[in-house]
């Protein structure tokens, strides 16, 4: 979303009095972080306080579940997020300005909106890493010129990080902007050209070897930051989900969508060499240019190639592991219905299909379609009843039927901010866009989790393998298969129940990103992202739960041919626990172990295994049939 200046978006107060109060500014901001400021040109104007928020008792916070743990970072499994071993998702809000609202002495806003976000269930924002505003025009600028950085604007910084991550919610950081709000990447070319930049020149950030260097060296820089809040390096946060090259990034002018995509390349393989822990994002709209991708679309601005962006060919980058769309429909001349429905299932689709994730970085809407005559912070209460129908049925579209990564609102902010914008999300007073934001968290946090029936292992199972399906309200559901080109395969049921559903992977599904859906009555119920693969061996445990002694029988075969057959585990009630049964292999015996699993049938020749780890033991496998796997030991 293209925004104002914050001088402009926070209040239309003249300039003319502020470099008269930028020493007044930059003391208030240290002097009481409470105080609230409506924008840096009037610091003497109090901000509204916010209006306390409620979560109903019976819903746990998301927080409450998923803290954020010293070591352990948001990774990515093909085009799935997983955190500790399990599906990430998640449900955020845009921030962009933070960082300057502390500087700025709104510390105290900044935290009402965290707090909201927080009991709404909300656990990601997105906001800015950076600010090249020219000083005399913002004392939150943090590169002041190429290499010259404010080490009290990057305190704020540290600040925005740590109170972010102290509520339990992770942040996806931008690196830059392609509009000219906190400078951006024309003040980029500005220190280069010595002057504004005309629109044929902006490209040069994209293709100029020095401009790349400043933006290396400040990345560099943030990087290898240690957060004086919290004692630990930028590269080393785990609160830090991923690093965003820049938000909404085109290149219409110089090397359009090849050198951006160029550039992309180039900056997110850098970053990997710097930060081997984060993941790295574009942040773009998603524009694209080939709309033959999207077929059915009224208005082909936002996929014909005007603006230079290319996703089909940037979801192919290596080193780029996350990939954003966003959405404002009447902006791009398209419709809130079949075109955003369209543009939201092919983006998830075609990053599916490349391995990669795709998330819903930005949706906004608004009344009449246009900025509020006056700014305040009401435009948005009459219209909240459509806004809220339309913000679920896009919902609907990416995080229901596509299982999304995440979707992110523009924007939930403070009481005390006024709507200039007429996208800004008041909560709890637009009862109806907060109670869609609420939802959507508590959807995304009770969204079931699929795994192995025999291991319980998540995120990637084989093709033809029986798994199960953990979640609450399943009953009376079947299940649906969608893999990346939209194709959906019929998952045979074994049993269901309200809280598990047994069933077969169809052989047939492909290797790559899929989405299961939950149907009853012919509409999706919830959804779950998962991995295929051709194989993802597992097997059963005599507890039934993935863990501990295998089940199987043993058949001890005598010299004479005589057998005698039993299970490898039995119930111990003394103990309250399963305890093995001895195998004995008879003189000059043989002794035939039947172990029960799933998902090894795809690459049965390449299993192996040991006895007690003793490579003499001679193990052949020689038989698969169905799901058992039967071994002969000698």
């Amino acid at each position: 979303m293209r925004v104002r200046d914050p001088l402009e978006c926070f209040g239309r107060i003249a300039g003319m009095r502020f470099l008269l109060l930028v020493a007044a500014v930059t003391a208030f901001s240290t002097l009481a972080l409470t105080q609230r400021v409506v924008d840096p040109d009037a610091p003497w104007k109090v901000e509204r306080a916010g209006t306390p928020m409620n979560r109903p008792a019976r819903l746990a916070l998301s927080q409450d579940v998923i803290k954020i743990n010293d070591g352990e970072f948001v990774r990515r499994v093909g085009s799935l997020l997983t955190l500790a071993g399990k599906p990430f998702r998640f449900n955020g809000n845009n921030l962009y300005y933070n960082q300057a609202d502390i500087v700025y002495g709104r510390t105290a806003g900044v935290e009402e909106t965290l707090d909201k976000m927080a009991t709404l269930g909300m656990n990601v924002v997105r906001s800015n890493a950076h600010n090249d505003n020219v000083v005399s025009g913002d004392p939150a600028a943090i590169q002041l010129q190429p290499g010259v950085y404010s080490e009290s604007s990057l305190v704020a910084l540290d600040h925005s990080i740590a109170l972010t991550k102290s509520r339990n919610i992770r942040l996806i950081l931008k690196l830059t902007n392609n509009w000219t709000a906190y400078g951006g990447i024309q003040r980029y070319v500005t220190w280069k050209l010595g002057r504004a930049p005309l629109a044929s020149e902006t490209g040069l950030f994209y293709s100029d070897e020095t401009i790349k260097g400043w933006f290396k060296d400040y990345i560099k820089m943030l990087l290898s930051r240690k957060n004086t809040m919290t004692g630990t390096t930028y590269r080393d946060e785990p609160a830090i989900l991923a690093w965003e090259l820049g938000n909404e990034l085109r290149n219409p002018s110089v090397g359009k969508a090849d050198a951006l995509l160029q550039w992309t390349a180039e900056m997110a393989a850098y970053i990997k060499q710097l930060d081997s822990n984060h993941l790295v994002a574009d942040g773009g709209e998603g524009f694209d240019d080939d709309p033959t991708l999207y077929v059915g679309m009224s208005n082909r601005y936002s996929v014909g190639g005007s603006e230079g962006c290319s996703y089909h060919r940037l979801i192919q980058i290596p080193d780029l592991d996350m990939v954003s769309y966003h959405l404002y429909p009447a902006g791009w001349g398209m419709n809130d219905g079949n075109d955003s429905a369209i543009y939201i299932r092919r983006h998830e689709e075609l990053a599916r299909d490349a391995g990669k994730v795709a998330y819903f970085g930005e949706y906004g809407k608004r009344a009449n379609n246009q900025s509020p005559a006056t700014c305040s912070n009401v435009p948005g209460r009459a219209f909240d009843p459509q806004r809220s129908e339309v913000y679920q049925s896009w919902i609907n579209y990416s995080e229901l039927e596509q299982a999304s990564a995440g979707v992110m609102v523009w924007q939930l902010i403070n009481d005390g901010k006024n709507d200039c914008e007429g996208f800004q999300v008041y909560c709890p007073q637009d009862t109806q866009s907060c109670e869609v934001l609420r939802r959507t968290s508590d959807n995304i946090e009770t969204s079931p989790v699929a795994v192995s029936a025999a291991s319980y292992r998540g995120l990637t199972l084989a093709s033809g393998s029986i798994a199960s399906l953990f979640g609450t309200g399943l009953d009376s559901s079947t299940i649906i298969l969608v893999d990346a080109k939209g194709t959906t395969y019929d998952a045979p049921l074994f049993f269901t129940s309200a809280g598990q559903i047994n069933f077969l992977i169809p052989a047939n599904v492909p290797n790559g990103g899929t989405v299961l859906r939950v149907m009853r009555n012919g509409a999706v119920l919830t959804s779950a992202p998962l991995m295929v693969a051709s194989s993802e061996p597992g097997l059963f445990s005599a507890t039934g739960d993935g863990k501990g002694l295998a089940a199987g029988i043993a058949i001890e075969v005598a010299k004479d041919g005589a057998r005698q057959s039993h299970l490898l585990a039995r119930y111990d009630a003394t103990q309250a626990k399963y305890v093995a049964i001895p195998v004995t292999i008879p003189p000059d015996g043989t002794v035939v172990l039947s172990l029960f699993g799933t998902g090894a049938r795809a690459d049965l020749i390449k299993v192996s295994a040991k006895v007690n780890g003793l490579n003499e033991m001679q193990t052949y496998f020689f038989r698969a049939r169905k799901e058992s796997l039967l071994a002969w030991i000698k």
